[in-house]
């Protein structure tokens, strides 16, 4: 349509004119001493419209050919461009296939374009890495750290690296460069903790899961594991320390004491400072809210609390949870603790039909071989030779064997179930 239109156009302007130079009957006389040339109108414009003609195409003629060598320079730049452009795609298409090799030679060829430098340097760096080529891959990231704009990019790439390689100094040392210059994000914090727990950093790991939580960066479950590991291994650097180990649990904050693995963890570090009466407290506290079978265990075995006292919670305890298996056990341990036969009897049998399985069985061999009832004791162990031989706890015992050659192997197969 809009042809239609301009050809419309121009033919109109055409007739218009033809009509205009018909009846124009004037004439041009143009002087030049002693010449004098006398044309027509029609005919002088006709020679000034071709003259413009031929004066606009010289100038453009001669334009062009005087901005000819920065055409030439436009040209070459934006041929540069695109090569680099393409060598940067397939780089990054090469790296994701895994051909490190072909990756690293096209990123080299991406560097003949300046703005892409920073770019093809850190995917040379991560594929000079996949290929275990340490030395290149420090020189990209120098090449990268050099580059306007790459700074920040750059100092995540080697953290990133560094965690792989295990080299969690370099890593958290990239990272704190990298927050000082102020960005804060999210995968930079999950490579703090990460680095921070090769290097068994606890209390960073902490406080990294910390700051993770608070922007629900990391799968729940992934964090509870990581502060279970965390807040187990500084209980137990504390040692013997039992102040120490006080200091540390009154540092524990209320969400994470709703965690049974840390709170044993706290026990345990308690008992081996020889704090049983603050480990009764802690299972205790935790206890009187939520039953949790791990921390019974552990409550039965705290010998330095009197077996009386620790025989009425669990009594209450019973009162509010019912006859809990791993209850009954605790029960019918602190009874023999404290000599009451029948009641510890009655107990393990209650557990042991409730939940038949290596532990009860164990229990009742040992109960019944304090008694003096042998032939019962020995059955017992033959039970719990079986149960362990159908758990696969214990390898190489044979079903049958002697009371004494099971007793030992079972107690080393299940820590845990000390003699009562």
């Amino acid at each position: 349509m809009r042809r239609v239109i301009w050809s419309l156009l121009i033919i109109s302007a055409a007739v218009g004119l033809a009509l205009l130079m018909r009846f124009n009957h004037g004439n041009v006389a143009v002087l030049w001493p002693p010449y004098r040339v006398d044309v027509s109108v029609n005919f002088a414009v006709l020679v000034l419209v071709v003259a413009f003609v031929l004066l606009h195409l010289l100038l453009a003629a001669l334009s062009n050919a005087l901005n000819l060598p920065a055409r030439v320079r436009e040209y070459r730049e934006r041929r540069r461009r695109e090569t680099a452009m393409a060598g940067l795609r397939d780089s990054l298409l090469a790296l994701f296939e895994g051909r490190f090799g072909r990756s690293e030679r096209l990123a080299q060829a991406a560097l003949g374009d300046r703005s892409l430098a920073g770019v093809a340097s850190l995917v040379a760096a991560r594929a000079a890495h996949r290929m275990r080529e340490t030395e290149r891959r420090d020189r990209w990231l120098d090449v990268a750290r050099e580059e306007a704009g790459a700074a920040n990019a750059q100092l995540m790439t080697a953290a990133e690296l560094a965690v792989e390689d295990h080299r969690s100094a370099d890593a958290i040392a990239a990272i704190e460069t990298l927050r000082s210059g102020g960005p804060r994000h999210i995968h930079a914090l999950r490579l703090a903790l990460r680095a921070h727990e090769q290097s068994g950093n606890w209390q960073d790991v902490l406080q990294a899961l910390r700051q993770i939580e608070k922007r629900d960066a990391l799968h729940p479950a992934a964090i509870r594991g990581l502060k279970i590991r965390a807040w187990r291994a500084l209980f137990a650097a504390r040692g013997d320390d039992a102040n120490s180990v006080q200091q540390l649990y009154a540092s524990i904050a209320p969400a994470d004491r709703e965690i049974d693995e840390i709170v044993e963890a706290a026990a345990q570090a308690f008992a081996t400072a020889g704090r049983a009466d603050l480990a009764a407290r802690v299972i205790e506290q935790t206890l009187d809210e939520r039953m949790e079978v791990s921390l019974l265990s552990l409550y039965g075995t705290l010998e330095d609390v009197p077996a009386r006292e620790r025989l009425r919670r669990a009594e209450a305890w019973r009162g509010r949870y019912g006859d809990d298996p791993a209850l009954l056990r605790t029960l019918g341990r602190l009874c023999a603790a404290e000599g009451l036969w029948g009641k510890a009897e009655e107990f393990l049998l209650l557990a042991e039909r409730a939940e038949p399985g290596l532990e009860a069985h164990l229990l009742l061999a040992q109960l019944y071989e304090q008694l003096g009832r042998h032939d019962e004791a020995g059955e017992r162990y033959r039970f719990a030779a079986l149960a362990a031989a159908r758990l696969g706890a214990v390898a190489g015992i044979a079903v049958g064997g002697g009371a004494a050659a099971a007793t030992q192997q079972l107690s080393l197969a299940a820590p845990g179930f000390t003699d009562v």
